[in-house]
């Protein structure tokens, strides 16, 4: 097989394997408990309250956009937590729309199981130039 037949087979096999990854579920790893300490929470506010909704316990609210451009392609993580603060469940979710700059956007995740308390933060995003195109 010619180098280049290789360089094309492991780019397909690369490119599915990334495909496939992203078709899987929406929750992250166990192992996960926190987004990047100091960097989300500085530019994102998240107000948040945890209801029943019909058999299963979703949390809403909104994202507060505190930068100065808009961004699109954001999720958020919601971890239920026991007493001692150990994870009992956790979802990832999308805000709807991206959130405008200096703006805030509506969300809701779940279903999350019952737990002593929640925390819902920004998961990850996109900033956006000026007319919406994705950067960089």
């Amino acid at each position: 097989m010619s180098a280049f037949a290789r360089a094309v087979l492991g780019m397909t096999l690369l490119l599915t394997g990334c495909a496939a990854g992203a078709a899987g579920g929406m929750e992250p790893s166990a192992t996960v408990t926190t987004t990047l300490p100091g960097f989300t929470d500085t530019w994102f506010k998240v107000d948040f309250t945890v209801e029943p909704r019909g058999e299963a316990l979703r949390a809403s609210g909104y994202v507060y956009n505190n930068y100065g451009r808009p961004v699109g392609d954001v999720r958020v993580l919601a971890q239920a937590l026991d007493a001692s603060n150990r994870l009992v469940g956790q979802r990832l979710a999308w805000v709807p729309g991206g959130i405008p700059a200096l703006s805030r956007s509506y969300f809701e995740v779940g279903p999350l199981p019952p737990a002593d308390h929640y925390r819902v933060s920004v998961w990850s995003y996109t900033v956006l130039e000026g007319g919406g195109h994705r950067f960089p």
